[in-house]
């Protein structure tokens, strides 16, 4: 017999899948461009130098990036004054159909400019969705949650987004495994784009039950949710950018631009570099989950820090690991950049719900988590790949994800609203 128990819990099951499939989405489109860049990069930006078509493919890497404060304040605008449920609805549509048509894009040497033009284009759409789609998970899985599972219930955000990076990697690693090189860089890549169709219409069927929001009175929506975010909230905004600075370099450098770091600097085959950032993947999605219940015990802000604390003194051994090419050591150097990127990214989806209150909450952490995010993680993998392939510093995408650590960890220890912050929602 069905019970209101057993109906509350399959509604909490439903809700934490819910706001976890469109991350995975997501971060399966980022994954699988970061790693076919170097396959694809001579078909849309044609190059005698390959680091320049390198650089010029992780520019539209970037130009998506960089899209997503924007779409940080449409979605937010929606989820604010219609409902956290159909900007989830919303966005995983957004997401998905350029990530399908990218992979049916022409080359340049079929349309010739229209080929990189359209790549950008395609960058550019995804980011606006893509601004939303975190913030609105967060607040959704957080406000649906009991109090005092607040920190492991948002944890499932950034699980969908490291299970994105997981089948990401995973059908990049069948498509390498099963096609010829020469093949990969002439139509092998299509293939983990236009697969993202099946993840599609499991994200879409999913979100398309959840339970609408509970109605609000008249006066508790905001008539301008991104003038008044713009205006009153800016404090908060840069707070969580700052604080979540370490976390885009981790996610963009850590956990994808390293897969071409390690081919190129420790010399191994690309399957094997795959194999090791799919056990990073793994252990990282563990680790998400384990800090998401550690920081309902000790406090989501102090079980962040512990995070950055990681990522600033591990981020150098750790390559230096994965640069020896043996695969205990690059498992080794792989387990701890898991270790640092999951236990910051698992509580910070609870520690961002509560700086502000509910009438704002989506538009205010759609900003600022999309700004460190656009700012500093769509740019980090082109800064690393300039100054690993120009200027031949080979270590730089560890002083890169250091130097964001340091500054994440200053702004949580340090910001007045970092400091005051606690286990709770304003609202409570």
């Amino acid at each position: 017999m069905t019970t209101p128990a057993t109906t509350s819990r399959a509604s909490g099951h439903r809700n934490m899948l819910a706001g976890a499939v469109g991350n995975a989405i997501e971060f399966y489109d980022f994954m699988i461009y970061a790693y076919l860049a170097p396959f694809f990069a001579v078909q849309f930006f044609p190059s005698y130098d390959p680091v320049t078509g390198l650089i010029a493919t992780y520019g539209g890497f970037a130009a998506g990036m960089l899209m997503r404060p924007i779409g940080g304040m449409l979605i937010g605008t929606i989820g604010d004054r219609i409902g956290r449920a159909l900007a989830l609805q919303l966005t995983v549509l957004l997401i998905s159909v350029p990530t399908f048509l990218i992979g049916l894009l022409p080359g340049y040497e079929i349309i010739g400019i229209w080929a990189p033009l359209l790549l950008i284009l395609m960058r550019m759409v995804q980011g606006l969705s893509l601004g939303g789609e975190y913030s609105a998970s967060v607040v959704f899985l957080v406000e649906r949650s009991p109090p005092r599972q607040r920190g492991f219930s948002g944890s499932f955000s950034p699980l969908g987004a490291v299970l994105g990076f997981f089948l990401g990697a995973s059908v990049v690693f069948a498509c390498v495994s099963a096609v010829s090189p020469v093949a990969m860089y002439e139509w092998g890549w299509r293939i983990p784009f236009i697969a993202s169709a099946v993840l599609t219409l499991v994200g879409f069927y999913v979100r398309k039950g959840i339970a609408p929001d509970e109605s609000r009175a008249a006066a508790e929506l905001p008539a301008s949710p991104v003038m008044e975010a713009l205006t009153q909230h800016w404090r908060e905004m840069l707070a969580m950018g700052l604080a979540n600075t370490v976390s885009g370099v981790m996610a963009f450098v850590g956990l994808m631009y390293v897969v071409t770091w390690t081919v190129s600097e420790a010399g191994v085959p690309h399957a094997l570099a795959l194999i090791v950032n799919l056990a990073s993947l793994l252990l990282c999605g563990v680790f998400v989950l384990i800090a998401g219940k550690l920081s309902d015990r000790i406090g989501w802000r102090q079980t962040v820090m512990i995070g950055a604390s990681i990522a600033l003194v591990g981020a150098w051994p750790a390559f230096m690991l994965l640069k020896t090419g043996s695969l205990p050591l690059m498992l080794a150097g792989a387990a701890i950049i898991a270790l640092a990127h999951g236990m910051f990214t698992g509580p910070f989806c609870a520690c961002m719900a509560g700086l502000v209150t509910r009438r704002l909450r989506v538009t205010v952490i759609a900003f600022g988590y999309s700004m460190s995010m656009g700012i500093f993680g769509g740019l980090s993998p082109m800064v690393t790949e300039y100054l690993v392939g120009r200027l031949g510093f080979s270590m730089a995408p560890a002083l890169l994800i250091s130097a964001a650590a340091l500054v994440s960890l200053l702004t949580l220890l340090f910001h007045p609203l970092w400091r005051g912050s606690s286990n709770r929602l304003p609202e409570d």
